[in-house]
């Protein structure tokens, strides 16, 4: 029940966001995009710069970088990782990713660890934007309509 008041409350203050639909959702999927990337440390500035050159939601393309944090990172990457390893080919089981908690454990997986995961986490940033991109712009679009006609004293009742 709590996370669905929270939920609902984090919708409510997307509508109040003084921007069109797709701005929004160009800068959820940007956010999503560059927080799936490997780009460890860039995540935010790059989703903020892509958003300014293509017009969308600064504010959201940085929040939405937060997809991949402390509780997602290991499942997230390990997914990145594994549609990697089927594209380019790996040969041999999956590295203990448990390594990447530390710089030299990264430098000790070498080359080929980088580009199976540029490729896994560049492959899977790409279509969850796409889709993330596509569902919230509709959904967003919606939700503006159902709000804008929602008489005041309705929304003060609901918010």
């Amino acid at each position: 029940m709590r996370l669905r008041r929270r939920l609902i409350g984090w919708l409510g203050q997307l509508l109040t966001i003084r921007d069109t639909p797709e701005a929004l959702a160009r800068g959820l999927a940007f956010g999503f995009f560059f927080g799936v990337s490997i780009f460890w440390g860039l995540q935010i500035a790059l989703a903020v710069l892509a958003s300014y050159l293509l017009r969308g939601n600064k504010v959201l393309a940085a929040a939405m970088t937060a997809v991949s944090n402390p509780l997602t990172t290991l499942p997230l990457y390990g997914l990145c990782y594994f549609i990697g390893h089927l594209v380019v080919g790996g040969r041999g089981p999956m590295p203990d990713l448990t390594q990447v908690a530390t710089w030299n454990g990264i430098l000790a997986l070498g080359p080929r660890f980088f580009v199976t995961m540029l490729v896994g986490t560049t492959l899977v940033g790409l279509v969850g934007a796409v889709v993330l991109y596509l569902a919230s712009q509709r959904i967003l679009a919606a939700l503006r309509r159902w709000h804008t006609q929602q008489p005041p004293e309705a929304m003060s009742r609901n918010g």
